[in-house]
């Protein structure tokens, strides 16, 4: 009995049952005032009898029951789709263990499967499209993609959950499996589709708002004249007794509106957490497996390689980010040496088509030149090193190793300035290399 007042519905319900208990202290105060002739009886001739409320008392109880049965049917449909996507997940990472040989696909396939069921959960329970959803949605993923299948499933909303599917629907066509065990895989997707078309019709076809309405309508008129009916026959103790009917009352139609939303009180994060653990488990029991079903070619599954296929995954993925920096580090250093060697071609030009000693902008072409030489030696350290780490991570992905000595590797050659001690870049020199502004600064310099 004491958790009544610690519980969700008591709580909801605090403002009608306010309500309610204020109306009926305001009857038994008037009648107590009228019986002490403190006040004169307003309501003389008037019979207070239960009567309307008996005739009525069947349409609420109507009205209570279709509401609650209407709200349990969403529940259990909701219900029945999980627990369908659960088991359908669940026989699709089985099956996909024992018929896919490449461990890779195979880690795809399962880490897709289980970020399935957490875009569903996500959609179920934010607004589609809102800023919200696209966090709780990262959140939720983070640590179980790649970024870069992060990045892609993002790109694809605000129905992630089908374009999980159809990452599913492809990876099982290109596992290279027979025509009925792929038939046997796309089923289990199938299923879980259709599991997916439930729960989303259970969330966009609610139940009619005016329903809704019209049963607590009905039900704060009946509970507000309620005292009136119950006092001569309770006196003073109408007050406890008619909270305890309007409790009884409206806690059953807080109990449907609550279970009419079911995905909000659902324990979908332990459905989607406990597939994330079947998939974990699903890969670490493969080898064990098959060695048992394949006792005289055990030795063709090695744990330790089965375990190893996913560091060597993510070592893939590092030494590609690693590229990319490299890439990056490349692209800046060219980019400065560019610069400054045009710079340095500019000042020359000046030098040679001014009538003057040039001896400081010879000074400034040097520097020039200088400064372009740097650049490059220092892009290519960057991206040496870049690529010596992504090296040390993968060998694979970098077969040419550091560029520093032939120039030849996964980044482009740096450009050079010319090192014959004249301070002069490689670059063609005429009076086209100095236009407009840089000619006029430059005579200002000179000047």
């Amino acid at each position: 009995m004491v958790s009544i007042f610690r519980s969700d519905t008591f709580r909801n319900l605090q403002g009608p049952l306010s309500l309610i208990s204020l109306v009926a202290s305001l009857v038994v105060l008037y009648r107590e005032a009228v019986s002490w002739e403190a006040i004169p009886d307003l309501l003389e001739g008037f019979t207070f009898t239960d009567a309307p409320f008996q005739l009525t008392s069947f349409a609420l109880s109507l009205l209570l029951v279709f509401r609650t049965d209407a709200s349990y049917a969403r529940w259990c449909t909701a219900q029945d789709a999980w627990g369908d996507l659960r088991t359908a997940a669940g026989d699709l990472m089985r099956k996909a263990a024992a018929w896919v040989d490449d461990t890779a696909h195979l880690r795809r396939l399962v880490r897709w499967t289980s970020a399935f069921s957490r875009c569903l959960m996500v959609e179920l329970r934010y607004d589609l499209g809102s800023t919200a959803m696209e966090e709780a949605m990262r959140g939720e993923l983070k640590g179980i993609m790649r970024p870069h299948e992060l990045e892609q499933l993002m790109g694809a909303g605000p129905y992630y959950h089908q374009f999980a599917q159809s990452v599913l629907t492809a990876l099982v066509e290109t596992a290279q499996l027979s025509e009925s065990r792929e038939g046997a895989l796309l089923s289990d997707l199938e299923r879980l589709n259709r599991a997916a078309g439930e729960c989303e019709k259970v969330l966009r076809f609610p139940i009619p708002l005016t329903y809704t309405r019209h049963t607590s309508r009905f039900m704060l008129i009946y509970l507000t004249a309620l005292p009136l009916a119950l006092y001569d026959a309770c006196n003073i103790w109408v007050i406890p007794v008619t909270a305890t009917i309007a409790y009884l009352l409206l806690g059953i139609e807080d109990i449907g509106v609550q279970i009419e939303e079911p995905f909000s009180i659902l324990p979908l994060p332990e459905i989607c957490q406990d597939l994330h653990i079947t998939a974990q488990r699903t890969m670490a029991q493969r080898a064990a497996v098959r060695c048992l079903a394949d006792p005289d070619q055990c030795s063709r599954f090695d744990p330790d390689e089965e375990r190893g296929s996913s560091e060597l995954e993510e070592l893939n993925d590092r030494a590609t980010e690693a590229a990319a920096a490299a890439a990056a580090a490349a692209a800046t250093a060219a980019q400065a040496a560019a610069v400054a060697a045009a710079t340095a071609a500019a000042l020359e030009a000046a030098r040679q088509t001014m009538d003057c000693d040039g001896a400081a902008v010879t000074a400034a072409a040097a520097a020039a030149s200088s400064t372009a030489a740097t650049a490059a030696t220092n892009g290519r350290h960057r991206a040496g090193d870049a690529i010596a780490v992504g090296a040390k991570m993968n060998p694979l992905a970098f077969p040419q190793g550091d560029p520093y000595g032939s120039g030849s590797g996964p980044v482009a050659a740096v450009p050079e300035p010319n090192g014959n001690g004249n301070g002069r870049a490689n670059v063609p020199s005429g009076p086209g290399v100095l236009v407009g502004s840089s000619a006029a600064s430059t005579r200002q310099a000179h000047r």
